[in-house]
């Protein structure tokens, strides 16, 4: 019986297993995407005030690990120096200021302190990791605080009728979700839920007078 005849050449099969890896290693990034898209961002624990459901004003909660945690931040024995930045956050709910607390991602009884908290409650938040790329987020530091925020929600508070809620960012507004928002040297965020946004609208904050 004579040979079968083929078109392709010795170096068929290598080719073969050439293209087979690089289908496989495509599929690999694929699912790597599709994992990463679909990972929800960090969430109140329901145990804080219902899942960070609470009106105004908004304590610093007493035992701040679980919300650490869940905001996806280490906390230490001392501050992180290798990064360490600060910025500051005004909360408004219908003109009237609510304090943030002192506090925030320190859990004064075990003396250990988040990479993201607050020291005093003069609204200066201290950014501080081990790491020079660690990135952080507002979402980040309401999730630790216990305080739910999105676009529509601060606390128990809810954008509807002719309420909503603002923010601003070294004066200038902010679209879309304020938790996205990422943490940078010396912004000064406001966050303003009513009928009206504030007016003016604080655009800065004096660090050197307030380190704290």
């Amino acid at each position: 019986m004579d040979d079968a005849v083929t078109t392709e050449g010795p170096r068929a099969p290598r080719r073969r297993a050439v293209l087979l890896a690089v289908v496989s290693a495509l599929a690999a990034v694929a699912l790597l995407v599709a994992a990463a898209g679909a990972l929800e961002p960090p969430r109140v624990p329901a145990s804080y005030a219902g899942g960070g459901t609470a009106l105004p004003p908004w304590p610093a909660p007493v035992t701040p690990a679980e919300g650490v945690r869940a905001a996806g931040l280490d906390a230490a024995p001392s501050e992180g120096m290798v990064q360490h930045f600060h910025v500051h956050l005004d909360v408004l709910v219908d003109g009237r200021p609510v304090p943030v607390p002192a506090n925030i991602g320190i859990d004064v009884q075990q003396q250990l302190y988040s990479e993201i908290h607050t020291h005093a409650d003069t609204g200066v938040v201290h950014a501080e990791a081990a790491d020079a790329g660690t990135t952080f987020t507002l979402g980040q530091l309401f999730v630790e605080w216990g305080v739910r925020l999105d676009a529509r929600h601060l606390g128990g508070l809810e954008a509807g009728d002719d309420r909503r809620l603002w923010a601003f960012v070294d004066g200038r507004p902010l679209e879309g979700d304020p938790a996205d928002l990422r943490l940078v040297d010396h912004q000064e965020i406001v966050l303003a839920f009513g009928t009206e946004p504030p007016s003016p609208v604080p655009s800065t904050f004096d660090f050197v007078a307030n380190p704290t």
